[in-house]
């Protein structure tokens, strides 16, 4: 036998006509990249390993996320057991930041028409204090050769990959497809599975080819708790969340046994407390941000001429736009969701304060002083130096006057003594 006859040989033994099973798992991501997709990602490629599945699918729509995240997922990925493709889809969505190393990752890269990926150069993703000029040199080299090994692994365009971390490239499904950068451009499923067919992956070194054969897609959602700790890690609820939590307990403290505003402001500090032990923030930020409604609240207690609630916008502005300065935007919290919630409280602090000033100013109502400038009738004489009798809401005073008033006398009260009132006739 002749060496081309062995290598025939060996390229026939080694390229497998592989079939896991029957059956797809598909995983749907959408959002920022964050432990709860990566819990998500790690058990559906568990349960696929568990059922024998043929292949995992993951669509992916995400402007970024955590990098540690990123790293989890990618590490679960290339030690899946079952070729995993990653299908930017629908159309309109991207992988961008850590989508991109996601999707170059997969065995199978795939994007629908009118998607995008790219722009992978990391953002400050840590301790405020790491954004010198070398930190972040080192951050960019590191995910540069992290995204090569990938692209190397993978057997994709290993250019583009270095530019798409140092320059912040962005491209589209066909270009990337022409580039080498994804294998399959698919409209939906159907199509995509139809193009995997036979297509063949590097799979553990070998040569292999998924056959689908009218798979059955078994679609598995998150759960609710992955939901709802997803949910919170949006830097813009986490945000609200710690407001409403300060406001909350503020309001219970001031009304004790209200019990609503409490519970609300417990459950909501404690959403915000984890949230922000995941999210990168800068702590100087949250510190502001609470010296700012400190000030609110001073402000109802020792009315400052506005110089506090001044004093406390400022703070609540400058804290809420260093939160996450120089986080990637998908862990950024919006303009749109700072500048209308300072307004609201500010407007509600001055309200309290306004409301408080008013009651402050008004007469008094309550008590024996709460009857000056009353309205009565005397229902026995008045004498110049004696004393009489008054009815007035219904109760009898005894009366004295500067002048006698006779029975019948309309008349208004203009000083208490004790139990005695004096009046003097409604001219």
């Amino acid at each position: 036998m002749n060496k081309k006859a062995i290598k025939i040989f060996l390229i026939v033994i080694i390229t497998v006509s592989f079939t896991f099973g029957e059956d797809v798992f598909l995983l749907d991501v959408k959002g920022a990249i964050d432990p709860p997709i990566y819990e998500y990602i790690r058990i559906g490629i568990q349960k696929a390993k568990e059922s024998d599945a043929t292949l995992v699918v993951i669509t992916l729509d995400t402007p970024g996320g955590l990098m540690s995240s990123t790293k989890d997922i990618v590490a679960e990925i290339l030690g899946s057991d079952i070729p995993v493709a990653v299908f930017v889809y629908p159309a309109g969505s991207r992988a961008a930041s850590a989508g991109v190393f996601i999707s170059m990752a997969a065995h199978i890269s795939a994007m629908a028409p009118g998607t995008h990926i790219g722009a992978a150069h990391p953002v400050t993703i840590g301790p405020p204090n790491d954004t010198s000029t070398i930190m972040r040199e080192k951050v960019t080299n590191d995910a540069v050769a992290w995204l090569k090994s990938l692209a190397r692994l993978r057997k994709r365009n290993i250019d583009w990959a270095i530019q798409s971390v140092k320059k912040s490239q962005s491209i589209t499904a066909v270009e990337a497809e022409s580039l080498n950068i994804i294998d399959i451009v698919a409209k939906d499923l159907n199509e995509l599975f139809e193009k995997i067919e036979q297509f063949s992956i590097n799979f553990d070194d070998t040569t292999v080819q998924i056959s689908l054969n009218e798979p059955s897609v078994n679609t598995l959602e998150m759960t609710l708790q992955q939901k709802f700790l997803h949910t919170i890690l949006n830097p813009n609820l986490a945000y609200l969340l710690m407001i409403l939590g300060i406001i909350g307990l503020y309001l219970e403290f001031q009304n004790p046994g209200m019990i609503f505003p409490g519970v609300i402001g417990v459950i909501s500090i404690l959403s915000a407390i984890y949230a922000f032990q995941i999210l990168p923030v800068n702590y100087v930020g949250i510190l502001l941000i609470i010296a700012g409604i400190v000030m609110f609240i001073l402000e109802t207690q020792i009315p400052g001429f506005g110089l506090l609630t001044s004093g406390g916008i400022i703070a609540m502005l400058l804290g809420s736009f260093m939160l996450t300065s120089g986080n990637p935007p998908a862990l950024k919290i919006s303009w749109w969701t700072i500048i209308p919630t300072v307004a609201f409280v500010a407007i509600l602090f001055i309200f309290i304060v306004a409301k408080a000033l008013m009651i402050q100013r008004k007469k008094v109502t309550t008590g024996y002083d709460g009857l000056v400038g009353e309205i009565g009738e005397v229902i026995v004489e008045i004498p110049p130096d004696g004393v009489g009798k008054v009815l007035t809401h219904g109760e009898i005073w005894n009366a004295k006057s500067s002048s006698k008033l006779s029975k019948g006398t309309p008349v208004k009260i203009v000083k208490v003594d004790r139990m005695t009132i004096w009046v003097e006739e409604i001219e």
